[in-house]
This record gives C-alpha cells, structure tokens and sequence, in this order.
C-alpha cells in the first residue's frame, strides 16, 4: 500500500509501506540515497558484537527539492534530507540513528510518518565527550517539528513497532561530527526492549549524566513552523528562516535548553 505524503510533506512523494521505498513523482535535481550498515553502526551500540539486528538499519536521501526551487535553496545554503528508520532491535536495543552534533547551526526536523523519539544532549564543554550538561527527551507525531539548537548533539529511536520517517532541514555548511557518539558507543541513553516496556538506561562510557527531562515539541509561528504546515513549504518563505544562516542572531532562544 503506498501513502501519499504531498499533504504532509509539501512535496509530491509517495511511501509504500510494503517495500519501505519512497517514490519521487516529479522532477528532483539531485537525490543522494545512502543507508547505514549495521556494520557501520556497530561502535554507536550497546553492543557493538550484535550479531542480529535490521541490515541496513537506517536511509537516507540527502538535498531533496524540486527543480523549480534549486535556485533559492542553493543561495539560501539549505539542505533538506528524509530518513527512514524501520521497526526493529539489534540485541534488544531500538533501533537508532548514529547521532551527531552541529557545533554553529541548529537543525529543524518534522515528523512526516510514525512516531519519533528524538534524544537531545549537550555536553559541558566541546572537547571532553564524557560529561553531559542536559538530557532532553521529546516524543512527536506526523506534523509536529523539533528545533536542535546549535552546539546540542542528537539522534532519533524508532520505538514503535511502524516504520518512522523524517524530514530535517538546515545549513548545507553544518558539519556532522559523530564523534562524541563514536567515542561513547552512543548517547548517554540506551533505549532497550522488555517485553512491552522501554527500559532507558544509562550509558556507563559516560563519565556524568543528569536525569532526562521530558519536553514537548511546540509550534515556532514567529519561524513559520506549524503542525498544519509542512516544513517543505518554508522554502516560499525563507526570510523566516534566517537562523539557519544567522543563529548568532536567534541565541535568546536556546535559553530555556
């Protein structure tokens, strides 16, 4: 069965939820598809020797926008991507993106299908990887959007027995450093099936991590980011979204993190 995800999305893209293909029905420039191995995901786990897990565990299709609006994402330096994270575990774990931060841009994401789990950390300071400042944990539905502010690193659990599907927008210059993942074999957090209950632990690589707290997404009207609006559909109204060039300008916002 394939879900047309135009409403939702702003763009003309189909989901079928047999094959976990997405279908691009219109004229795309330029779409690059990559997956993530389990095999390259092995030092973000729990157990970097699981032996049973998804293969791919994740994809991703990375500068998705239509031809007729190349010329103002490109002098705008944005990117938009979408990631699939099917259901599953790798020894007991839920399956995961590796994560990674943007040290100077922050990332906005939208659920486009499924719910998300997304795990945001910050870290005392940007060299030592092994202490943690904060711990936020927010769990959103199709529509609604979750900005990462700059200098908080993050990844998305698919804790749901559907497929999760993503959309994430920001500066074509951010770098990804996965890194402070890397070094710690994931977040200060593992997500672990019992049964019918989640059991968040602890990650032990870590030398101090504070107790999660528990935040709700929210709508951004003043950056044109509402649950009825799909973030696809900023891209007609950019000047609202000037933080993704000029964040300097936006810090007041990231105070209540």
């Amino acid at each position: 069965m394939a879900l047309d995800l135009q409403k939702i999305s702003g763009l003309p893209i189909s989901f079928d939820l047999k094959s976990l293909k997405l279908e691009f029905r219109d004229d795309f420039p330029f779409i690059k598809k990559s997956e993530r191995s389990l095999e390259e995901l092995r030092p973000f786990l729990k157990n970097p020797e699981a032996k049973n897990g998804p293969d791919p565990v994740y994809y991703v299709w990375r500068c998705v926008h239509l031809k007729k609006d190349n010329e103002k994402v490109k002098a705008h330096n944005l990117c938009y991507d979408i990631t699939l994270i099917p259901p599953g575990k790798i020894d007991g774990e839920f399956v995961k993106t590796a994560g990674h931060c943007h040290w100077l841009y922050p990332e906005i994401y939208e659920v486009l299908y499924g719910r998300a789990y997304f795990f945001i950390q910050s870290f005392i300071n940007d060299k030592d990887f092994k202490n943690i400042k904060s711990v936020y944990l927010t769990e959103a539905e199709p529509g609604e959007k979750i900005i990462i502010p700059p200098g908080f690193s993050h990844n998305l659990i698919n804790v749901f027995n559907k497929p999760l599907l993503t959309a994430n927008l920001t500066n074509e210059k951010a770098i990804h450093d996965y890194a402070p993942y890397k070094n710690n074999h994931g977040a200060s957090y593992y997500f672990l099936d019992n049964g019918n209950l989640i059991d968040i632990v602890k990650n032990p690589n870590y030398d101090s991590v504070p107790e999660i707290k528990k935040i709700r997404g929210k709508e951004y009207p003043e950056f044109g980011l509402t649950k009825n609006r799909s973030l696809y559909s900023s891209v007609n109204n950019l000047d609202k979204l000037r933080l993704l060039n000029y964040p300097k300008e936006f810090e007041g916002e990231w105070r209540n993190w």
